[in-house]
């Protein structure tokens, strides 16, 4: 037969291995019913979405308090990405003010140059050249004494 010490050595080694093995599938099995437990959480509440709170604070609410968040002029993300949001459109918004200014200076330019063209045009009609405007005149000419 076989020696009773090497029996107990071999059943030692197993219940060793056992024990590794339970402990091993214990942690990883605990992490996923630590995310699975995250996750129905979300699943009772609903998702959260981060906002800027009064332009001051970022928090994570619930999907659906975001309507009366945004009623009292939250915006969603980050604070920092709205400060970033409201610079941008507000860089965007002086741009295309100063275009329709350059717009207008052209447009006034253009305007007072073609009345000036018109005064002097009407002032030459006014001031004809001598010889210009053939007509009765007391020069020497066809017909006329010498």
């Amino acid at each position: 037969m076989t020696d009773p010490s090497r029996k107990r050595s071999r059943i030692a080694a197993a219940a060793a291995m056992a024990v590794c093995l339970l402990t091993a599938l214990a942690a990883l099995g605990g992490v996923g019913v630590a995310q699975s437990a995250i996750s129905s959480a979300q699943g009772a509440y609903g998702k959260k979405v981060t906002v800027c709170h009064k332009g001051k604070k970022t928090i994570s609410i619930a999907k659906s308090a975001w309507p009366a968040h945004q009623r009292h002029g939250d915006t969603l993300g980050t604070c920092s990405s709205a400060a970033a949001k409201a610079a941008k459109a507000k860089k965007a918004k002086a741009a295309k003010a100063a275009k329709i200014k350059a717009a207008k200076a052209e447009a006034a330019k253009a305007k007072a140059e073609k009345a000036k063209a018109e005064r002097a045009e009407k002032k030459q009609d006014k001031n004809p050249e001598p010889g210009d405007n053939p007509g009765k005149g007391h020069g020497k000419g066809k017909g006329g004494k010498p």
